[in-house]
């Protein structure tokens, strides 16, 4: 069974891995050194903190996934900005834990706790080719908001 804990700065090395994953879409992941050289990459660790919302996806103490919210500046926009008060979501689930519900449930387990902590809004970026990903922040409350190149901007105010 599945269970989620906050992530802390132990926690980066496999935050990284979830956002090779993540950043690869249908492509596969990418290298570290490729995440860790392209700002437009980089900048969803980089400009995140502990004290920032992040989460860890656990199932019989194996790592299996990372969500977290990252506040970006006007000056360095994620894929999925909206604006600098709005954090953007980065989530990711290995690959072998995929098509299994464990996406769903650190979603929501994420989302219930951005509404505790009284984050009214979170926005991201999804390829348009990635219809199961879409579906999911669909059920989680994420509208489509904008296109860039071949990604849909979503939102979600609670």
């Amino acid at each position: 069974m599945a269970s989620t804990r906050r992530a802390g700065a132990r926690d980066i090395p496999f935050m990284i891995h979830v956002l090779r994953l993540a950043a690869g879409g249908a492509n596969g992941p990418h290298s570290i050194e490729e995440c860790r050289s392209n700002p437009a990459i980089s900048h969803y660790l980089d400009r995140w903190s502990p004290e920032q919302l992040g989460l860890i996806c656990s199932e019989e103490n194996t790592e299996i996934g990372a969500a977290w919210l990252t506040l970006l500046p006007a000056d360095d926009p994620g894929y999925g900005f909206i604006a600098p008060t709005i954090p953007e979501l980065t989530i990711g689930v290995a690959p072998e834990y995929q098509g299994k519900g464990h996406g769903d449930f650190l979603l929501s387990n994420l989302l219930d706790a951005a509404d505790r902590a009284g984050v009214r809004s979170i926005s991201l970026s999804v390829a348009d080719d990635n219809d199961r990903a879409r579906a999911m922040y669909q059920r989680a409350g994420f509208s489509p908001v904008g296109q860039h190149q071949q990604a849909t901007t979503m939102l979600r105010v609670a």
